[in-house]
């Protein structure tokens, strides 16, 4: 039985959206490049992310469902790709159903996991002019990381120094608020 059954599908679908959608929405905050060569590198560093939350042994079970949820429905990714315009709402509507029906322990692995998703989106592509990770080896090391959500960014500063944008910094500050004071 998955853990989602404890929700109605209207609300299904806006958890396991907003799984997919946070990092989208991180991934448009800043689009400087004229192609779609930003796109394409952050969206399969979304995918990598959520494939390791998915299979997390150590992260709570709802989140695992949410993201491997997220993975399974391709035909709603466009869809969910078309409601940037609420992501912010759709945010703190995903957080209040959490904490409403959920432990506090899973509430902070779903928050956690959204903070991870978005980090790990905003540093899959640097929008300077070398367009290159800082690190090569970065990727693998947080996509390892993901598997203990041991990056819980409850400190909002703690991503200053990860070489994102400050349109990303201020996206990744707007959804920590949203989250840790829901």
């Amino acid at each position: 039985m998955s853990e989602l059954e404890r929700f109605l599908p209207a609300d299904q679908d806006i958890l396991v959206g907003i799984v997919y959608r946070v990092g989208h929405w991180i991934s448009h905050v800043d689009d400087t490049d004229i192609s779609d060569v930003s796109e394409e590198i952050e969206r399969k560093q979304m995918m990598a992310i959520l494939g390791k939350i998915a299979n997390a042994s150590k992260t709570a079970a709802i989140v695992r469902d949410l993201a491997a949820e997220a993975l399974r429905q391709t035909g709603s990714w466009n869809r969910w790709e078309k409601q940037s315009m609420s992501v912010e709402q759709d945010i703190a509507a995903a957080a209040k159903l959490m904490k409403g029906q959920s432990t506090d322990e899973e509430y902070k692995s779903f928050a956690n996991a959204l903070m991870v998703i978005a980090t790990a989106v905003a540093r899959a592509f640097r929008e300077e002019p070398e367009n290159k990770p800082e690190h090569e080896n970065y990727f693998s090391w947080l996509s390892e990381k993901a598997g203990e959500l041991v990056l819980s960014i409850k400190d909002k500063s703690a991503h200053k120094d990860m070489n994102i944008s400050p349109a990303e910094d201020t996206a990744l500050t707007e959804l920590h608020n949203m989250l840790w004071n829901a």
